[in-house]
C-alpha cells in the first residue's frame, strides 16, 4: 500500500515517484487555506516532490473566492517543481470548470480540467514525457 497523507478536506498519495494524486472529500471547501494545507501535507510523503499533480474534485465541493484572489500557481507550488496539474471535476462540476484557466500561469506549466480520471492520467503522462 502506498504511503498517504490526510487532511480535513482531502487525502493524497503518490502514484510512482512523479505523480501526486489528491482526492478532495465530498462537500469540502476549496479555498486558500485548504489548498495550502493540502500542499503542505503532500510534502510529508516520501521521495522527491512530484512533477505532476492530479486533483479529484467531487461534484459537491465548493470553491471559495479566496482561492483565486491570491496567485494560485504559487499557492499550488507550480512555480517550483510541479509542472503538470490536472483537475478531475466529477459530474456536473466539470461543466462549470472545464474552461477554467489558472491566472498568472507560469510558462512551462501545463493545466487542464477533465471529466474522468483515465483522461487526466493519460494527459499527465503524455506531458511528462
Amino acid at each position: 500500500m502506498e504511503p498517504s497523507v490526510h487532511t480535513a478536506s482531502a487525502d493524497a498519495c503518490k502514484v510512482g515517484d512523479r505523480i501526486l494524486l489528491r482526492r478532495y472529500r465530498p462537500d469540502s471547501t476549496i479555498n486558500q487555506t485548504s489548498v495550502a494545507e493540502n500542499v503542505e501535507a503532500g510534502r510529508f510523503l516520501p521521495g522527491p516532490v512530484p512533477e505532476a499533480v492530479i486533483v479529484v474534485i467531487p461534484e459537491s465541493a465548493r470553491f471559495a473566492l479566496s482561492f483565486v484572489e491570491v496567485d494560485p500557481c504559487k499557492l499550488l507550488g507550480l512555480d517550483r517543481v510541479t509542472h503538470v496539474l490536472a483537475w478531475v471535476a466529477e459530474g456536473a462540476l466539470y461543466d462549470q470548470l472545464r474552461d477554467f484557466r489558472l491566472p498568472h500561469q507560469p510558462a512551462g506549466v501545463h493545466f487542464k480540467v477533465f471529466p474522468r480520471m483515465e483522461e487526466a492520467r493519460a494527459w499527465v503522462e503524455d506531458r511528462m514525457e
